[in-house]
């Protein structure tokens, strides 16, 4: 299947077919890419790849919730620790992980179990819409725009 396809059906959100019909979205942090290609509007879980260029440093972090991470290809350093292709991580709720340091390209296979949250060192914290775009929590017109709108991850 090689036709872009993407489903916005009442429980889900989907990327189907081959994942290059599908963009890329910065995250907050240079060099640094998402692409999520299911969000269930129910629970949040959240499947998605994510892009680190090459010289890119993905900041220190946690999330309220567990993550996996496989990492598909490229090669990724974490404090002492070289991250290789088939490397496949389970990351508790709240425990701090990163920062990672893209010696190659890396493209990585997340999942998330609920809507993908990160908290970061410096106090920042930048939440997902089922798309894979963030907001910043801690930006009060950014909070105050979107708590008007009936769902915020839309």
């Amino acid at each position: 299947m090689t036709t872009k396809q993407t489903h916005h059906l009442p429980e889900v959100f989907a990327r189907l077919g081959q994942h290059d019909q599908h963009p890329w979205t910065p995250l907050p942090w240079k060099g640094i890419y998402n692409k999520v290609l299911y969000f269930d509007r129910i629970t949040g879980a959240t499947i998605e790849l994510a892009k680190v260029e090459k010289g890119a440093e993905f900041p220190e972090h946690y999330h309220p919730t567990m993550q996996t991470l496989f990492l598909v290809s490229g090669k990724l350093r974490s404090r002492d620790t070289v991250i290789t292709p088939g490397t496949f991580n389970v990351i508790p709720a709240g425990q701090v992980h990163g920062p990672f340091f893209a010696e190659e390209e890396s493209i990585q296979f997340k999942y998330f179990s609920a809507v993908p949250v990160y908290f970061l060192k410096d106090g920042s914290c930048h939440c997902y819409k089922e798309d894979g775009r963030t907001f910043n929590l801690n930006d009060p017109a950014t909070l105050k725009e979107i708590l008007t709108k009936e769902n915020i991850l839309r």
